[in-house]
């Protein structure tokens, strides 16, 4: 640990000692989704799929996130009622507004202190905290922690020179643990020296197993709004644009597909295209006799103006994880003995 990890990290010990005395408990069930490192892990697509879950198990989920980048600045407010978004992504946060879209009758309510966003919830009875390992304030009943198992913890190190919010010894307070972006859903059975990019990890508190997903393209809709196969991409010349937090990992999923990937255009996580990107991505693709323009999901929700009408498709992808895991989860939740987290 250098000096500046170390001051990273005895600033982060003295917020948490501060904040955990003054944690509150929401009237109903609370599951995280949280991670360990800055950067994709699939938190969004998780969300989404246990909501769903949720919802097939004849609960009433609602999503609390924090909306990073939105630009609302007043205390904790909807981003969905369950019909769709009524904030636009610049306002909400790029990835509330993607789950408002693939959600039906599923509340969104985003708010720095989630406490006071749940209260806000008019029917919800489970409680789900996107990106909530680290937001101690809050009473959660289940913790799961995703880690990307293409790129585990960086170098290993702390911020702010490494992409650790935590030490990765703090796993020992994860329910559950997923590794993230596997070829196939699977699960392994926790033994001692388990290690996960060859950095040992402690057991799940309240699972014998660490247990893998895949995140599997489903479809791709354009910009006209129009559902495609799969298949329409293959053969084809792409030019792939996102602002996410694992770009390679989004152009390695589109070349499996069979595409032929021209050219990508890599931007800063959340980032909100201007017109002079969208004039770039157009001449990119020009200048790279580019069949097809692809993005993801959540950069689709932020299209700009300039490129509707185009040739743009998003890939849309799913959250598949074994079934055994939404029995552990599903059944330690609704039990009286969940542990307080």
């Amino acid at each position: 640990m250098n000096p500046l990890q170390y001051i990273y990290y005895l600033g982060l010990m003295w917020k948490k000692q501060r904040v955990v005395k003054r944690r509150r408990r929401l009237p109903h069930k609370v599951v995280s989704i949280g991670n360990l490192t800055v950067g994709g892990t699939g938190k969004t697509p998780a969300a989404i799929a246990l909501a769903e879950e949720a919802i097939r198990r004849g609960l009433n989920p609602v999503i609390l996130t924090r909306g990073y980048k939105g630009t609302l600045k007043e205390g904790p407010c909807f981003i969905s009622h369950g019909s769709g978004p009524i904030v636009s992504p610049k306002e909400g946060g790029d990835e509330p507004v993607l789950m408002a879209r693939r959600l039906s009758g599923v509340e969104i309510i985003r708010g720095a202190n989630r406490y006071e966003a749940g209260l806000l919830s008019q029917k919800g009875n489970f409680f789900i905290l996107d990106d909530g390992f680290q937001h101690w304030a809050l009473h959660r009943d289940i913790d799961i922690v995703l880690i990307d198992s293409t790129n585990p913890f960086g170098q290993g190190g702390l911020l702010p020179t490494g992409r650790l919010r935590e030490p990765v010894d703090e796993l020992k307070r994860a329910d559950f643990i997923v590794k993230t972006k596997m070829n196939d859903p699977s699960k392994e059975p926790y033994t001692a020296g388990y290690s996960i990019g060859g950095i040992s990890i402690p057991k799940p508190a309240s699972s014998n197993y660490i247990y893998g997903a895949a995140q599997r393209p489903t479809h791709l809709y354009g910009a006209d709004g129009a559902t495609y196969p799969l298949s329409h991409i293959s053969g084809k010349r792409a030019l792939a644009y996102c602002a996410i937090g694992n770009p390679r990992g989004f152009s390695q999923t589109i070349a499996s597909l069979g595409a032929e990937i021209v050219h990508v255009m890599p931007f800063r996580d959340h980032h909100y295209y201007t017109r002079a990107d969208a004039q770039r991505i157009l001449q990119m693709a020009s200048s790279h006799r580019a069949d097809i323009i692809i993005t993801t999901e959540k950069d689709m929700v932020k299209l700009p103006e300039a490129l509707r009408g185009s040739s743009v498709m998003a890939l849309c992808i799913d959250f598949m994880v074994n079934a055994d895991f939404y029995g552990e989860v599903f059944n330690l939740t609704l039990s009286s003995t969940a542990n307080a987290q």
